[in-house]
């Protein structure tokens, strides 16, 4: 009996050991499907019951397990107290945690639905965090209105201030017949007053049509993309080193559709050997002339006159002071008064200035004559008709 138990436990043994060793291992069950949707439409409300933004795609394949939903032609919308404020579209978008974090790819295209103040922003790839209501481009974002346009390295977009931020390197630009180009640290832009504001330091550079170069420098400015006004904070510097010419401003202003340049606080300048200043000055680019506004001072060595008003036109070299002219000649003494002079300036710099058609005084100091007229007569009577004078020249 004993013998039977263990040959029946022996042989029972054997048959276990071979089921076991036949049996074949569990396969993986295979990764679930994700999910695919014929449309996606995501939407948030305020506390008001209001929308707050909307998502929509046509196709979009959803992964259970990850949280995370795949979509492509993807378009939106961002509301403002329950009006529509702004359109986005993209290629292609991931949505992670149920909408905690949207990730649109290019091309990507945010436009704001005010003909007044308009804006647009493009890029190619765009993260968006619903709930701290922020959008950032980290790819080719350009930011425009009308023909004004803004790069930068990053574009954060804070949606409640309706503020685009611009950082790493930002870059204004005007293109057409008058380009211009404007570098700095950092620029904010207000979309809903149209305001810009931009840190420093700031560069700027205009090309003329012969190809020389004008720059500008300033801390910083303000502005406004609707009247495309730039207000350059003190000190600004423009320079032209084909003319050899400098001006040192303070805070001064860019009306960049009547291409003028102007600033009614005081300035100097330097135009080859001459020093120029005034209370003010206006640069108008399209008339290519530049007026002293007040207490115009013209100097060079030996010589100076002063003006209520100056203004020279750079392309016909044509020049004119007015109110209060006086022309001074420190070698002979020689004192020229009128109500206005008119010159011309040629290439060389070179000015002479006449009174064509109205009085002048001219005084001309000789030693130990105690000073006298030029026409002989005394100083004192400065009503009396006498023969005009050509007054000297004088060097711009």
């Amino acid at each position: 009996m004993t013998r039977r138990r263990g040959a029946r436990t022996t042989v029972c043994g054997l048959l276990t050991l071979t089921l076991i060793g036949c049996t074949p291992a569990p396969k993986t069950p295979p990764p679930a499907q994700p999910f695919v949707f014929r449309a996606l439409n995501l939407r948030q409300q305020d506390q008001q019951g209001r929308p707050l933004w909307r998502l929509s795609s046509p196709e979009t394949r959803y992964d259970l397990s990850r949280k995370l939903a795949q979509s492509r032609d993807l378009t939106g919308v961002l509301y403002e107290r329950g009006e529509p404020l702004y359109r986005f579209s993209a290629a292609n978008g991931v949505v992670l945690n149920d909408g905690e974090l949207v990730q649109l790819e290019g091309p990507i295209r945010l436009e704001r639905l005010d003909k007044e103040r308009p804006l647009v922003v493009t890029g190619l790839r765009l993260r968006w965090y619903p709930r701290q209501e922020r959008m950032e481009i980290d790819r080719d974002p350009r930011a425009s209105s009308g023909d004004l346009e803004l790069t930068a390295g990053i574009a954060r977009f804070l949606i409640k201030q309706d503020r685009l931020e611009l950082r790493r390197s930002p870059r204004l630009r005007r293109a057409g017949a008058d380009p211009l180009q404007l570098d700095m640290r950092e620029l904010d832009w207000t979309a809903a007053s149209a305001e810009l504001l931009a840190r420093g330091p700031v560069r700027g550079r205009r090309r003329h049509a012969d190809g020389a170069v004008q720059t500008l420098s300033a801390p910083g400015f303000t502005g406004s993309t609707t009247a495309q006004t730039i207000d350059l904070q003190a000190p600004v510097r423009l320079e032209d080193p084909s003319r050899k010419a400098v001006l040192e401003a303070r805070g001064t202003r860019l009306d960049i559709p009547r291409r003028q340049v102007s600033s009614s606080e005081p300035f100097q300048g330097r135009y080859g050997k001459v020093q120029l200043s005034g209370s003010g000055f206006l640069l108008d680019l399209g008339a290519e002339t530049v007026r002293v506004e007040g207490d115009c001072r013209l100097r060079q060595p030996g010589e100076q006159l002063e003006a209520d008003t100056c203004l020279w036109n750079w392309d016909s070299g044509e020049a004119s002071a007015s109110g209060g002219v006086v022309l001074r000649r420190e070698a002979n003494g020689l004192e020229t008064r009128a109500e206005r002079l008119q010159g011309r300036v040629a290439a060389d710099g070179f000015a002479e200035f006449t009174s064509p058609g109205g009085r002048v005084r001219t005084e001309l100091q000789l030693p130990g004559a105690g000073g006298v007229g030029a026409d002989g007569s005394s100083p004192l009577r400065p009503d009396r008709d006498r023969p005009r004078q050509r007054p000297p020249a004088f060097q711009l």
